[in-house]
């Protein structure tokens, strides 16, 4: 608990407050180190994870209709590989036929073109010899020889096609798969993305809870062991390392919403002792908090000691009333970083509410 800033010169210097935040981030703070108490560590890294997936969260449901229409596009590619896939392979059957037939068409003008070659030695030889028979004989073999030549060029084209052909099949499977892979990346992405966001508020649910039941054994064992060097600064206001994730993760999220908040976290036992005084307690060290001016913690009670409590702040100036808009933001988002308020006053925000 803490004093409100209209309290007198005397307090001035016992507020840890910090400014309003500034126009560009300040360093994220580190998450809680081996130092912190092990509740306080598991508190931390227990709110980590659900912002993170909070914020994931945001982000797939914002992303899940382009991934559905990714999904769409890329089985219309798979539809369309297909397509070529049979073309190519259709293709590729006609070629390998066309091969098949000039090369025996070949080999029968080959064999002819030997009959004819031994037909024109025949000729040479036959007696009585006779001029127009070897004549004939080797314009058949010219002839034949003519035929031969143009079917092995038919051949070779034919090779060529077949070869092309076999490329533009290879291809065509190769894109098939590649398509149908890119389908099935798509199809998981989305099913992974909704079973997500369905799982989401259960997750939620677990996580808060856990951290909520871990708070009071964090106040405990962080009283236990406290040591300044537990604390950080978090846009000039410090805290305990246990909240300061989550505290800069708020301070963020309301600056986008545009709710500059800022506070004072940590003090130590001789500032508490003076607020107390300066608060008008009838008694510094047994007088319960109620009894003072403004509610003030009695010295080794107070969670600004252990610096896991903020009196929170708006524009430099105290949240004094809950009709105050940072008020009413932190009332529906706080408890998303685990932040409590405490019902007396409203600037008062700690992991308990105490």
């Amino acid at each position: 608990m803490r004093r409100r800033l209209v309290l007198g010169p005397v307090l001035a210097t016992l507020a840890v407050l910090g400014t309003a935040v500034p126009a560009e981030a300040a360093p994220a703070p580190k998450a809680a180190t081996p130092k912190t108490t092990q509740a306080g560590a598991t508190w931390s890294t227990v709110m980590t994870r659900k912002l993170n997936l909070e914020t994931a969260h945001v982000r797939l449901t914002t992303q899940l209709p382009a991934m559905r229409t990714t999904v769409t596009t890329r089985n219309a590619t798979v539809v369309a590989a297909r397509k070529t896939d049979a073309a190519a392979t259709a293709a590729l059957t006609r070629a390998t036929s066309a091969a098949q037939v000039a090369r025996a068409r070949h080999a029968a003008a080959k064999t002819v073109t030997v009959a004819a070659r031994k037909a024109v030695s025949a000729a040479k030889k036959q007696r009585p010899y006779s001029g127009n028979r070897v004549a004939k004989a080797q314009k058949a073999w010219t002839a034949a020889d003519a035929t031969l030549r143009s079917r092995a060029a038919a051949v070779k084209r034919s090779a060529a096609a077949l070869s092309a052909a076999r490329t533009a099949s290879a291809t065509a499977k190769r894109e098939v798969t590649a398509a149908v892979a890119a389908h099935r990346t798509a199809v998981t992405a989305v099913a992974n993305a909704e079973a997500s966001v369905a799982a989401w508020p259960k997750t939620r649910s677990a996580l808060a809870a856990q951290a909520t039941a871990l708070s009071a054994q964090v106040v405990t064992q962080t009283r236990a062991t406290f040591t300044t060097a537990q604390t950080t600064r978090v846009y000039g206001v410090t805290v305990n390392k246990i909240v300061a994730v989550p505290f800069q993760r708020m301070i963020d999220d309301a600056a986008k919403a545009g709710v500059k908040l800022s506070g004072g976290g940590f003090r130590t036992k001789e500032q508490q002792i003076a607020l107390r005084k300066s608060n008008g307690c009838p008694d510094v060290w047994t007088a319960p908090s109620s009894s003072c001016r403004v509610p003030t913690a009695i010295p080794g009670r107070s969670l600004h000691e252990l610096g896991l409590a903020i009196d929170m702040t708006s524009g430099g100036k105290s949240i004094n009333s809950r009709k105050n808009p940072a008020f009413v933001w932190m009332a529906a988002n706080a408890g998303r970083y685990g932040l409590v308020n405490l019902p007396s006053e409203p600037w008062h925000w700690s992991i308990t509410g105490g």
